[in-house]
């Protein structure tokens, strides 16, 4: 195996004006991803909580993971997302730093 061939991304997104529960989010992305986009990007919700989330994805599909979640409308409202990382530190620091404020 090559060194770095399974390299993860992190998506964090937020849906604004709308809300749905962490099976309503599966169940979406799901729909959204062809059959071989959802084998060959691996997407995977990692963290989901009210409105705010991280899908978790390959490296090599991390852009076209953020072209289907930014098209996508979930529970009312449309998804956004906020930014990408190598790591789910990173992730949950953008993710979460509005509320710290």
């Amino acid at each position: 195996m090559v060194v770095g061939e399974d390299r993860q991304r992190y998506i964090a997104f937020v849906i604004e004006g709308g809300k749905t529960d962490r099976g309503g989010m599966i169940g979406a992305i799901r729909d959204e991803f062809s059959k071989d986009e959802y084998e060959n990007i691996k997407p995977w919700l990692t963290v989901f909580e009210k409105d705010k989330g991280i899908v978790r994805c390959k490296h090599t599909g991390k852009e076209r993971a953020i072209e289907i979640l930014n098209g996508m409308q979930v529970g009312g409202g449309k998804v956004k997302t906020l930014t990408t990382s190598g790591t789910i530190k990173k992730a949950k620091k953008r993710l979460y730093e509005d509320e710290r404020k």
